[in-house]
């Protein structure tokens, strides 16, 4: 009896664990009004800390290098969200979350009027468990950017992550 109850507490024990980090790689589509190109990589880190039960709090880092339209520039997109807040569904092996988030968008080596994009948004995705405190998760964000000196702009991202609960 005692080995069976040791063994249906190992699958959810992540649930326990108060905080999150995680390395993400992926895709991001920057509208055409930015003047930069539309496509790119996004590399970047994420970090989350429990609240309650279902409630995290998130935040992230990522870079992308993007051509401008304009110039041979290289422009370096540095992608913030300082937070963000996800609702999990489950908290056990497969754990699918909805949120809602904000993000700021810092431009460096462009030619543009503006450098500072921030915008609302919302997330989706999942996380599996891969080992004991070890999941692979898979993002979706959307965002609306206001451009402080020109055109709004939409963005979107989806990223694969690798998440280490601590």
């Amino acid at each position: 009896m005692a080995l069976c109850i040791l063994g249906w507490s190992n699958d959810a024990e992540a649930q326990y664990k108060n905080g999150q980090i995680g390395f993400e790689g992926g895709y991001m589509f920057l509208g055409s009004n930015s003047g930069l190109d539309n496509h790119g990589v996004l590399l970047g880190l994420r970090g989350a800390y429990k609240g309650s039960e279902h409630w995290w709090v998130t935040a992230r880092a990522g870079v992308s290098l993007r051509g401008e339209t304009f110039s041979d520039r290289t422009v370096v997109l540095f992608h913030l969200v300082p937070a963000a807040v996800r609702y999990y569904f489950f908290t056990d092996r497969f754990r699918p979350f909805l949120g809602v988030s904000n993000s700021f968008q810092f431009l460096a080596n462009n030619t543009t009027d503006s450098t500072v994009y921030w915008g609302p948004g919302a997330t989706a995705g999942a996380e599996f468990r891969l080992r004991r405190d070890l999941f692979i998760g898979f993002q979706l964000d959307a965002f609306y950017m206001f451009v402080f000196q020109g055109p709004d702009v939409p963005l979107i991202t989806s990223t694969i992550q690798l998440n280490f609960f601590l």
